[in-house]
């Protein structure tokens, strides 16, 4: 009997080795590029790398470790910056939102090219409450104690003979094209007479414009023109020189009685015949002003004086406003005016006398 040796069959599935998990293939839409975003990113390591050795190199490994941080991180400033202003307090920001305000207007404000600037300012407190008041209408309809010019824009240079003969007869402000010409009556209506100084005075000025400036004043129809001093020191042609760098001209009323009125009129340009008129000061601006104070022989302290006007209200003496907003007149023979002023006798011979508009009218009519 024979033995039968069984023998083993390999299975297929042990002879046959495994086979690798397919790969899962990313197809791209057609129309749509790949994404170079992971190739990208290897690109910039390594050029950031060479121009750290290049860095190195150049600074013998003496680097800040603030630029090799932002070498890695290029907007790191900017988001450090945004994370601190997030952190601050929203008052500080408005604070600096009104700052940068400001200054964009203070820049806007130079980047113009003025001429003229010009206020007439009297003294409330030793003028304006007594009675002395100034307006640019003769018959003072609306008394004051500050008054205003037009500012003259982009003045070129011009000379005294374009300035009109009559520009002394027109009343209030009346600029022309390259100049600043304004008119205006000061007067005591007050209880007493005073002794008053008015003093113009240059408050601003850019580029040298000051140089080639002119300033004619008509006090009581007689002109002065003064400029500032020529190179040498002399006085410019049929010019007076400034009193000082910052004073035109000053004018002393020793006596400016109950019921008088002063006219001044004032004309500014920039004078064309002047040797300082160059193209430097193209561009540059003055600002003058006109001051009226008190320069009497008063000085008793604020208290006394506040004392009299208690008084004087109390026995109804002509009383003051104490708040100083009211133009007080005093005059015993009704309103003061220029037509009707105490002082016309006291007119130069150059100024041919006005005639009151409401007389004229009068006489038509009879």
């Amino acid at each position: 009997m024979t033995d039968t040796k069984e023998t083993q069959v390999p299975t297929p599935e042990a002879d046959i080795p495994e086979k690798a998990a397919p790969q899962t293939v990313e197809q791209t839409p057609p129309g749509k590029k790949k994404s170079k975003r992971r190739s990208k990113r290897k690109d910039d390591k390594m050029l950031r790398i060479e121009e750290l050795e290049a860095l190195m190199a150049q600074t013998h490994g003496q680097v800040d470790p603030e630029t090799i941080v932002s070498m890695y991180m290029p907007h790191r400033k900017r988001r450090l910056l945004g994370a601190a202003l997030l952190r601050m307090d929203k008052l500080w920001l408005w604070f600096l939102a009104l700052m940068l305000a400001v200054a964009v207007l203070f820049i806007a404000a130079f980047m113009q090219e003025k001429m003229g600037n010009f206020t007439i300012n009297l003294n409330r407190l030793e003028l304006f409450r007594k009675g002395i008041a100034i307006d640019d209408d003769p018959y003072f309809s609306n008394p004051t104690a500050r008054l205003t010019a037009a500012t003259v824009i982009d003045a070129t240079n011009i000379s005294i003979e374009d300035i009109p003969a009559d520009v002394d007869e027109i009343d209030g402000g009346h600029n022309g094209e390259n100049y600043m010409a304004y008119t205006y009556y000061v007067r005591n209506a007050g209880k007493e007479d005073v002794y008053y100084t008015a003093s113009i005075t240059l408050d601003a000025c850019s580029k040298g414009a000051e140089e080639a400036v002119r300033v004619a004043v008509w006090r009581n129809g007689k002109r002065t023109v003064y400029a500032m001093p020529s190179a040498t020191g002399e006085p410019e042609e049929d010019c007076v020189n400034f009193e000082s760098p910052t004073t035109v001209c000053s004018f002393t009323e020793e006596e400016f009685l109950v019921g008088n009125v002063d006219k001044y009129t004032i004309v500014i340009w920039m004078e064309g015949d002047d040797p300082e008129c160059v193209d430097r000061i193209v561009g540059g601006s003055v600002e003058f002003s006109m001051n009226i104070f008190s320069d009497d022989d008063n000085q008793d302290s604020l208290i006394v004086k506040f004392v009299q006007d208690i008084w004087d209200t109390l026995v109804n003496d002509k009383p003051i406003s104490a708040a100083g907003n009211d133009a007080p007149n005093y005059y015993k023979s009704g309103d003061v005016n220029w037509f009707n002023r105490r002082n016309q006798d006291n007119m130069t011979q150059d100024e041919d006398e006005q005639e009151d508009p409401t007389e004229q009218t009068g006489q038509a009519a009879s």
